[in-house]
């Protein structure tokens, strides 16, 4: 007979999916952690940028506007439980109303989710993850780590990279 710890374990593990550190290398450059100031003054936002090294990534054209119903195809009562984001080992209490994501000059938040809808990110394509964050990161090396579960599997990307200083406060829309 198992303990449920033991169950829950092997169930997760079971349904982690690795990426390979070759990959992630790849796919989260040395330079890609920043800070950005929406307002002109202090960071405002931490964020880092990915680079599609795997296949084209299509967002379905039918995705929900509604942040109740995408939760519900999601599978939760709450869209914030979808991700966990620790910062520097500290598990932050996250909230998906300050993420934004921006492919080339669209921006899409969950406000504007629909504007998501059929963009395809090809191959060398970088879409960049911002969280909102008074004062942002501070210079030095950091890790960040985002598992993000959807439909039972969980996904997780991990970096250890430096926040150069050239990269502490980058004008926005941050070029990347």
């Amino acid at each position: 007979m198992h303990s449920t710890f033991e169950v829950v374990y092997r169930q997760r593990v079971r349904t982690i999916s690795y990426i390979p550190k070759y990959i992630l290398k790849r796919m989260i450059p040395e330079d890609s952690f920043f800070n950005t100031s929406k307002s002109g003054g202090s960071p405002t936002h931490f964020g880092f940028y990915i680079v599609n090294v795997i296949s084209p990534f299509t967002v379905p054209a039918e995705i929900p506007s509604d942040p109740k119903e995408l939760a519900k195809l999601a599978g939760v009562d709450d869209l914030s439980k979808l991700i966990n984001l620790s910062v520097d080992g500290k598990e932050m209490a996250f909230d998906i109303n300050k993420l934004s994501l921006r492919y080339e000059d669209k921006e899409v938040t969950l406000a504007n989710l629909k504007d998501a809808a059929g963009v395809t990110i090809p191959v060398g394509g970088k879409l960049v993850i911002m969280y909102e964050m008074p004062g942002g990161l501070p210079e030095g090396e950091h890790e960040i780590i985002v598992k993000a579960g959807i439909g039972g599997n969980i996904q997780e990307i991990a970096a250890k990279r430096t926040l150069k200083p050239e990269r502490v406060n980058l004008p926005y829309p941050p070029k990347v």
